[in-house]
């Protein structure tokens, strides 16, 4: 009998494979050229859930960004709305900037 395999499973298995700065700064650089193609605003909470479960402690960065634990993983569904304020205190809790660029010169 096969094993089904579950979105998490993959999930997990991405995010043991960015144990190190540079493969983290990979990650996120392919991250945001998806976003720049798509404009997925989904895109980035994928990323974000990556990389929170590739530093571990989900409660932990919950304490520490001062936000429900149950907010944190509704920022990870598909077609979520979070706050811009609980998105922001999440990354930056994960040591992810989020800036502004001019998309036309």
């Amino acid at each position: 009998m096969k094993k089904k395999i579950e979105l998490t499973d993959v999930w997990e298995t991405f995010a043991e494979g960015i144990n190190t700065p540079k493969k983290m700064k990979e990650f996120i650089d392919g991250a945001n050229k998806a976003y720049d193609i798509t404009q997925d605003p989904d895109v980035i909470f994928s990323a974000l859930r990556i990389i929170a479960m590739a530093n571990g402690n989900i409660s932990k960065l919950a304490r520490n960004a001062k936000v429900e634990r149950r907010s944190i993983y509704n920022i990870f569904k598909k077609g979520s709305n979070p706050t811009f304020k609980t998105v922001s205190s999440v990354s930056q809790n994960l040591g992810i900037n989020i800036h502004l660029s001019l998309s036309r010169v």
